[in-house]
């Protein structure tokens, strides 16, 4: 009997930790975690290349219109924006009927088919007012989406220069560069890929009878004149085009032309807009040490569906050869790929894809190269557009993000099973509990070649570009060797995976400078652009000398008879010169106001100042200055200006927070950036998260269903200063940070001993990370859920295209307190100021006037990201500006309201040594057992003992 009974108990305990190994899933876990984390919401899991295959290939040859005047609306997020059909007149005077779609909700529309088949889908649509971004749909098919790209059909809005950049050029005085600004036209299209994975417009496939249409808004208003199924004209190639125009009489027409490249007519993005060239005397016009916007393009030009188009007026109709004075030394090893097209549609087949190779220098392309290709011009007006495109790598981009997301559920799984820091002496078992764990292992080894082979076919050889494929290729195959070097790789897995995210990055991006447009016969001679040996060491002796010029003042070419303030600014120097350029353009003029512009390092303003050299305004200054000096008598109270409460009101409370003390504010706010919780979608419904956090507790909750796959919630902690979500939970559990005015701590208050024990306890009780780098955890997934300022938007949209779509943003986890639940974020802030030292003070206020007013920081913030891209996205602080961004309407309302809950962490004397305390005692109750009241109160007495001493050191 005793042996049946140890056997049984060996019996079950086996089972027992079979049971418990078993993907470590526990009976809290309400769904098992199977296939990969990076699959997306949608209901379809085609791409388009496999719907191709999905239906009988039938293509109908009929036109169907949809009927615009019946349509049904749902989902809207603003009530006063609703869907109407109209008449709609653009800027050029074109009026036509059409249906709004606002930006946001959905939009279903019905269309009868009689023949089921293949489609293409036009649309004639007009650019309406809106936030200047890309109009962006997903669109379902009886309810479904068709395909995963449906998710993002995007149409064009049309941008051009406010005035041609050489109508005021001067010798001697540098070009003033043209504001872009938006022109509202009605346009025909397609809905098709922008990016260049598939070189024709998308098929849609429609059931015979009765089909149901639906456009979800992401991004911008737009009206719809006419929307139809039809079959687009398939496009010759060169032989056939030319043999066509050849036939009807068509000649080589021996005129020349040139266009000035910078001097364009329309461009589908704001940040297409001149720039200037320097790098070698033989771009045209060209003046040593001035600014000449002589090119358009360059970095600003990288990104995929980019279009910008010229004029010109040709005397005689026939054949011109085209020819391209070009800067292309961006993309090393591989060609930069723009389509071509002639009057608003592609000539040929060989223009969907015109190469421009790399090479140091200025170079000339023709339209096919060594054997000329012509393109046919009517008599008149006619119109040249080149549109950026992934080109021959559309097709290897495309499988390499799907081996990405494959790599990124494969170390996932391998993850949760083992965490972040295996044990090098336990085996995990991984073939056994990953599904199918060799043979993907053997095909990742087989794709990772297969492409290999393929960039080195197209790019004609080996170059960097392989470099990432041969690093994650040989870590596979000692993986396949022993499993046990997965669990020993996974950090460089990680980085392996990142740097194919990289390569996909660096490839789509396809820069490309363009200085002049040579339209000619065969007869015309090119002028030389290559450089001899004495003009190369002419120009970089010239250029060695000019680089000891002071390049931190600003000069203008514009003067009044006023008075002249100096302003310095902290940021770089293309945000700088955009701002010289709106001074010139909006401040000078209009107030009779000379401006000298400096960029400077904000650390020496206290040098400068003390020395009897500072500016009259600093902008862009950190948020604790301008109180610790205002109270020293360094800055302007800005509060004496008799307009102040009109322009305070610009502002929302929490951005005043920290600039003002004793009722006396400092300070104007720049920019105001605040906490928000970053989510990704994705892995959250993976691992049975069906619903956001609300409060802290429900942050709790949810912790053990990542925990037990080894994934965590980020909660970020400042070393040496208190944490903004520490501060965040003072004040939604009730508490001021603050007594009687700053003269003591409020950290005894229950409310703020409370906060600080929550707060601790999720480090303490629930291992939440004290340190990890957000941006990159939250990309690869370890860190799917967690607390950042919102500006982290402006990283993840360019550092991380590979989730797009997969990851969006919520209001703060907040406290319920007598049944009201308090979501207050906590807000930080860079600023303005007026310097005590300054004679100009009136003119100085009248500058800071224009320039934190909903107008200039309009226009600075979309000339910052026209200029830089969407990296830029400049968090203004100014409440009417921010509305005005190119913000999608859920990201904007969400942000809106996140902002009405924020709060500024206030400004006092002595508030140095408070951040640096609180932040002891925490690491105090982590690092030493103490427990968190003692701690709290032992730091609470240091602080006010130096609050005291600093207050009585400044007489207050």
């Amino acid at each position: 009997m005793k042996k049946i009974m140890i056997l049984l108990l060996i019996v079950t305990l086996t089972v027992g930790t079979l049971l418990l190994n078993t993907n470590n899933v526990s009976a809290f876990t309400p769904s098992d975690y199977n296939g990969s984390i990076y699959e997306l919401e949608s209901d379809t899991e085609d791409t388009y290349a496999t719907y191709l295959d999905k239906y009988n290939k039938v293509f109908p040859d009929e036109i169907v219109d949809v009927d615009l005047t019946t349509f049904e609306y749902s989902n809207g997020l603003v009530d006063n924006d609703l869907p109407y059909y109209g008449l709609f007149k653009d800027d050029l005077g074109n009026e036509k009927d059409g249906l709004y779609l606002p930006e946001s909700g959905d939009i279903s529309l019905t269309v009868n088919v009689a023949e089921a088949g293949y489609y293409h889908i036009g649309v004639e649509y007009f650019s309406i007012l809106g936030r200047s971004s890309n109009i962006e749909r997903a669109m379902r098919i009886n309810g479904k989406y068709p395909f995963i790209e449906a998710e993002s059909l995007v149409l064009q809005r049309f941008f051009k220069d406010e005035f041609s950049v050489s109508e005021s050029r001067e010798k001697g005085v540098s070009d003033i560069r043209p504001k872009q600004v938006e022109i509202h036209l009605w346009a025909e299209d397609t809905l098709k890929d922008r990016v260049g994975y598939y070189n024709d417009s998308y098929y849609f496939y429609f059931e015979q009878g009765v089909n149901t249409i639906t456009f979800e808004s992401k991004r911008e208003p737009f009206v719809l004149g006419r929307l139809f199924l039809f079959q687009e004209t398939k496009v010759s190639n060169y032989e056939t085009y030319y043999n066509q125009y050849l036939q009807q009489g068509a000649k080589v027409v021996e005129d020349s032309y040139i266009i000035e490249a910078e001097e364009s007519y329309l461009k589908s993005s704001p940040s297409l807009n001149p720039i200037a060239e320097f790098s070698t005397p033989k771009f045209t016009p060209y003046e040593a040490f001035i600014t000449r916007y002589n090119a358009i393009g360059g970095n600003n030009w990288r990104v995929a569906g980019d279009s910008i188009s010229w004029q010109l007026t040709v005397k005689e109709a026939g054949f011109y050869k085209l020819t391209f004075k070009v800067m292309q030394n961006f993309s090393n090893g591989q060609s930069t790929t723009r389509s071509l097209k002639i009057n608003g549609k592609t000539p040929f087949e060989e223009a969907k894809t015109v190469e421009f190779k790399y090479k140091s220098d200025l170079q000339y392309v023709s339209l096919g190269n060594g054997e000329p290709m012509y393109v046919y011009l009517e008599a008149g007006v006619n119109e040249i557009s080149l549109t950026s495109t992934i080109g021959n790598y559309g097709p290897i981009v495309q499988r390499v993000n799907v081996l990405i997301k494959e790599f990124r559920a494969f170390y996932r799984e391998v993850v949760m099973r083992t965490g972040l820091n295996p044990d090098p002496y336990q085996d995990y078992l991984l073939s056994r509990y990953i599904p199918n764990f060799e043979s993907r292992l053997v095909a990742f080894k087989d794709e990772l070649q297969a492409i290999r082979s393929e960039i080195i076919r197209i790019s004609g050889g080996r170059s960097g570009l392989i470099s990432a494929f041969d690093r994650a290729g040989n870590q596979i195959k000692k993986f396949i060797e022993d499993e046990k070097n997965v669990q020993s790789g996974l950090r460089e897995f990680e980085q392996n995976i990142s740097a194919l995210g990289t390569w996909v990055i660096s490839v789509s991006e396809q820069p490309l400078t363009i200085d002049q447009i040579i339209v000619s016969g065969n007869t015309h001679k090119l002028p030389k652009i290559r450089l001899n040996f004495f003009q190369k060491l002419w120009h970089e002796i010239t250029m060695f000398f000019g680089s000891f010029k002071d390049d931190s003042d600003f000069g203008t070419g514009v003067s009044v008879d006023g008075p002249t303030i100096e302003v310095w600014i902290g940021t770089g120097r293309d945000q700088t010169t955009y701002l010289r350029q709106l001074i010139d353009e909006s401040f000078t003029l209009d107030k009779g106001i000379n401006v000298n512009l400096k960029m400077v390092n904000m650390g020496v303003l206290l040098q400068a100042t003390l020395s009897g050299n500072g500016p009259d305004v600093a902008i862009g200054v950190d948020q604790k200055m301008p109180v610790n000096w205002g109270i020293r008598n360094a800055i302007v109270p800005l509060s004496d200006f008799a307009d102040f409460p009109e322009v305070a009101s610009w502002f929302s409370p929490s951005a005043l927070e920290a600039l003002t003390f004793d009722g006396v504010t400092y300070a104007l706010p720049d920019t105001e950036d605040f906490l928000v919780m970053f989510y990704r979608k994705d892995i959250l419904n993976s691992v049975g998260v069906t619903s956001l956090p609300t409060t802290w507790e429900e942050v709790i909750d949810i912790s053990p269903l990542l925990q037990r796959r080894y994934l965590e919630f980020y909660v970020p902690v400042s070393q040496g200063a208190m944490s903004t979500v520490l501060y965040a939970m003072i004040k939604q559990n009730g508490g001021e940070l603050y007594l009687d005015g700053g003269r003591e701590s409020g950290m005894l208050q229950p409310a703020n001993i409370n906060a600080f024990l929550d707060f601790t306890k999720l480090f303490t009780d629930y291992g939440f990370a004290l340190e990890a780098n957000f941006a990159n955890r939250f990309r690869s997934g370890e860190m799917p859920i967690g607390v950042a300022n919102y500006s982290l938007y402006n990283t993840l949209s360019v550092f991380a295209p590979e989730i797009s779509g997969q990851w969006d943003y919520a209001l703060l986890p907040g406290v319920e307190v007598d049944g009201v639940l308090n979501r207050q974020s906590v807000s930080t802030v860079t600023s303005s100021v007026i310097m005590s030292a300054s004679k100009e003070k009136e003119a100085s206020w009248e500058f800071m006037k224009w320039w934190l007013s909903a107008d200039t920081q309009k226009d600075y913030a979309r000339g910052m990201e026209s200029v830089i891209g969407s990296a830029a996205r400049y968090p203004t602080a100014n409440l009417q500006a921010f509305e005005q961004l190119p913000w999608p309407t859920k990201d904007y309302l969400m942000l809106k309201q996140q902002r009405e809950l924020a709060v500024g962490i206030p400004t006092v004397p002595g508030d140095y040594i408070v951040g640096r305390h609180i932040d002891n005692a925490f690491r105090a109750v982590l690092n030493s057992n103490v427990t968190p009241q003692d701690s709290l109160y032992q730091y609470h007495l240091k602080i006010n003992e130096e609050i005291a001493r600093k207050r009585k050191e400044l007489g207050l």
